[in-house]
Order: structure tokens, then sequence, then C-alpha cells
């Protein structure tokens, strides 16, 4: 497994993946002249030197921080807001190219949403939402809650580029950089069950830059923009909780919570999942004064074959096992 020279400064370039991690790949991945690349697994996917990259067009494209798998269909958003009701919303699809991965994905989240959102109230908020529990359970459940269990700006994370989000971001995770947390599941059984079904059935995109978490922005905070670090996976929305707004934001043309990808710019609807992909530019916003919580799960990208997620898979289990990657 190597990365070039070459494919090091576009890596060195990108603000969205932290400087400590992309050295500390380059590092064991390096081919450059005098040094001897890493003999990797015969089965595993090799990430290798390619065409220069064509940036500054004007036009948002897939720019993750990383690397990229050429030849997949490529959309910033994936899913578009349901129609008003009435205007046919039972018969219309929204999900792109009608895929009917994404398609499988979007109505297994959505059809548990209640059990979803009524968990994060209890395990994290301690709100008995239709628990049958007695009174000292729920004190119990209140004085204990979840914790918030990364921070999005520690040393080789994701997400530590510098200062990434102004204000309050809180992440509470079942899956972590491709690791399961077992607190989690017996707080929340039946977010974990629905999750485990989608690994189960290969569309859980578990490895070491693999997530999925409770995702609470609180009001008055952002996220700024960023890409991800590659293109093999899209990420799913399903809001749990969305502010209450009034329009648009002190005249603007954008929402007063929101997220852009690429050049689209999309409102959550509570229950109806949003499917993106990461690898373009995207940011978040929330300038009211309420929480927007919404559960993230990342999946596969559909065109990635499954022989081509076995041999990418040995290939982090190479580096994770070497060492370069993981926690």
């Amino acid at each position: 497994m190597t990365i070039a020279p070459h494919l090091g400064r576009v890596l060195t370039n990108r603000a969205s993946f932290s400087p400590s991690l992309r050295k500390q790949v380059l590092c064991h991945f390096s081919s450059s002249s005098g040094s001897t690349p890493e003999q990797h697994p015969e089965d595993s996917a090799t990430v290798v030197q390619g065409p220069s990259l064509l940036t500054s067009t004007g036009v948002h494209r897939p720019s993750p921080s990383l690397f990229q798998l050429p030849g997949l269909r490529s959309l910033p958003m994936w899913t578009a807001p349901s129609p008003p009701s009435g205007e046919g919303v039972k018969s219309r699809r929204r999900i792109a190219y009608n895929d009917p991965f994404v398609s499988d994905v979007v109505q297994r989240l959505e059809s548990n949403f209640s059990s979803i959102k009524a968990e994060y109230l209890d395990a994290v908020l301690g709100i008995n939402s239709g628990f049958d529990d007695n009174e000292e359970d729920d004190q119990k459940r209140r004085k204990n809650p979840l914790e918030p269990d990364y921070d999005v700006n520690q040393k080789g994370g994701e997400h530590a580029s510098d200062a990434l989000h102004t204000g309050s971001w809180d992440w509470h995770s079942y899956l972590l950089q491709g690791e399961f947390n077992s607190k989690f599941a017996s707080r929340c059984p039946k977010t974990a069950s629905t999750v485990n079904e989608l690994n189960k059935d290969g569309a859980l995109f578990g490895t070491p830059f693999g997530f999925c978490f409770f995702s609470t922005l609180m009001g008055q905070s952002t996220i700024k923009p960023h890409t991800g670090p590659m293109n093999l996976r899209l990420r799913v929305h399903l809001p749990l909780i969305v502010p209450t707004t009034d329009g648009k934001n002190n005249g603007n043309e954008r929402p007063k919570c929101g997220i852009r990808v690429g050049s689209k710019i999309h409102e959550w609807k509570e229950g109806e999942a949003l499917v993106l992909d990461d690898s373009y530019e995207h940011e978040v916003w929330n300038d009211t004064n309420e929480p927007r919580v919404l559960l993230l799960v990342d999946i596969w990208h559909p065109d990635v074959s499954i022989i081509e997620r076995e041999r990418i898979g040995h290939m982090f289990e190479y580096a994770r096992e070497k060492g370069w990657i993981g926690r």
C-alpha cells in the first residue's frame, strides 16, 4: 500500500484532513526515491500515484482529502426533499438514480425514526419518551446520561483541522472510527439494532473512517467548509430534532439552520433522511437558539463492488495492524 509524493502534496493542501494524520499516513506509505515501499497483502487494495488534479475551476467537484476511487457516480446530494402533502408524496422517489441500495437504507432508518428519537431523548437528555420504567429507573437515567465521546479537535482525528467548528458540537457515537461502542448499544438498543442490520447486510461503512453517531449542533454554532477523506462512502443524516425557523437568515438566501454540499443548500426535516457525498466541500450552520440533532450513518457508496469493499477492508486492516491509522 503506497501513497506517492505527488499525492502527499495534494493531502498537505487539504485543510479538512488533520496535519498529524496526513504526516503519519505519508510517513509509512510513501514511495519516495531512496525508500522501500511497504509490501501490502496481495488481497488488499493499494493507493498509488495518479494524474495531477485540476482545481479552482469555479465548479464544485468531489475533492476528498486522502484518496479517490475513480468511476463512481457523483452527486452532492442523493436525496431530494419530499413534495408538499397532496402532490404525489407516495409516488415520487426521492433517491438519486432510484438507487435500490440507498433507497433501502433510507427506508430502514426512516421507518425507525420514532424509536431512534425516543432513545436519544432518553439516553442523552434523560427524558422518558414512552419507556415503561418506574420512577427510580427514570431518575437513574437522568443522572447517568450518555456522555459525548469524541473530541472533534483531537489530534489525528478526521475533523482535527484547526477550529473546524465554532460554538458547541457533540457526538454520541455507536460506531467511532470503525469501532462499536457497547455502552451506546445498551442505552440505545433499537438504534444499535437498526445499524447492526445495515452492517450485517454489508451496507455500513465499517472502516477506520466509518462513523455512526448522534450529532448535536447547538444554536449559534457552525461547522466550517471541509471535505471528507475519500469518496468511498455516502453519509446519511436522519434528523431527530430540527429547530423551528421563521424564514431566511437575516435576509440572506440560506435558511437559519441548514447544510451546503457543493452548491446545494438544504434544510433538514424531522424523520426524513438526507443522503450526501461528503467528498464534496460541505458546511453546516445553526443560527437559531435551539439544538439540531440527527443520527449520522456512513454507508458504502453503492458503486463500490463487493470485491472492492473486501480488498479495501483488507487494506485498512493492514494499515491498522501496522499502527498507521486508527485510535
